[in-house]
């Protein structure tokens, strides 16, 4: 990796492992999760372009689903409203371009099972509002099967059990699934990810055109939050602005009987 750019990189990843083994050293369960999210946003945020921000709270779309609540969101923030409702933020899923589950330590496939169906519940909205979405500017529709009207979602972990366990359980979570649902990264901040390879032999965090989930450990040119940030950024160049509609939010509202004031006699300019 030559370049100004890799080493910079690769010192930003040095300073957030420090940082993520020091919040080890907070004894509240809640506080030390909130930490950890705190420092993977910090990171991301070095890296992401301007028009987006990351928060934490629930994602909705125009039909009232809501999903889950989620460790990490990544939102578009120059065009959509956020619902802030007793401080609790809700995303409009048209804004929503990518979401991370953030844990300690995924020992047991129970909690990366439960981590991968919180990712789900956000890549399960409707971001076409029944096919009636289009991009700005150039209106054209949303398709949920192209990967750039997908929203990004991947598990972050300190702490993982046998690569083996991994593979198997989100194998199983992804084998009853329609692809625009699985899940696009797993990552071991110290020592794997899991991706995908496709027809062509590449390897990457799209499942569309996969063939195999495979585990990339050992000697690597990237660490794992590297990767992660670089597959994060790789869909946030391309994911395009999608339109909403205040109406499918926010609705009409019912005005009972109006009142009508005749004023086509006053001037006109």
């Amino acid at each position: 990796m030559p370049g100004i750019v890799p080493q910079v990189v690769e010192a930003m990843n040095r300073e957030v492992l420090n940082e993520l083994a020091l919040t080890k050293a907070i004894a509240h369960p809640g506080e030390s999760g909130r930490a950890r999210e705190q420092v993977l946003t910090a990171f991301l945020r070095r890296l992401i372009p301007d028009d987006f921000a990351i928060s934490t709270g629930f994602v909705i779309d125009h039909s009232g689903s809501i999903s889950r609540q989620v460790d990490v969101v990544v939102y578009r923030r120059s065009y959509h409203p956020v619902i802030v409702i007793g401080g609790v933020n809700h995303f409009l899923a048209e804004s929503v371009a990518a979401v991370f589950e953030v844990k300690a330590s995924i020992r047991d496939r129970a909690t990366l099972h439960q981590a991968l169906e919180n990712l789900e519940s956000v890549k399960r909205l409707d971001r076409s509002a029944g096919g009636e979405n289009y991009t700005l500017p150039y209106g054209n529709p949303v398709d949920p099967q192209e990967f750039q009207f997908q929203v990004f979602g991947a598990v972050v972990t300190e702490e993982s059990m046998t690569t083996d366990s991994i593979g198997e359980t989100i194998a199983g979570f992804i084998s009853d699934r329609p692809r625009a649902l699985w899940p696009n990264m797993y990552a071991d901040v110290h020592r794997l990810t899991y991706v995908y390879r496709s027809e062509t032999g590449g390897i990457g965090a799209v499942p569309a055109t996969a063939d195999a989930l495979v585990a990339w450990e050992g000697d690597r040119t990237w660490p794992p939050l590297v990767e992660l940030a670089f597959e994060t950024v790789n869909l946030l160049r391309v994911t395009p602005v999608i339109d909403f509609s205040p109406v499918k939010y926010f609705g009409s509202g019912d005005a009972g009987p109006i009142v009508g004031l005749d004023i086509s006699h006053l001037s006109r300019p």
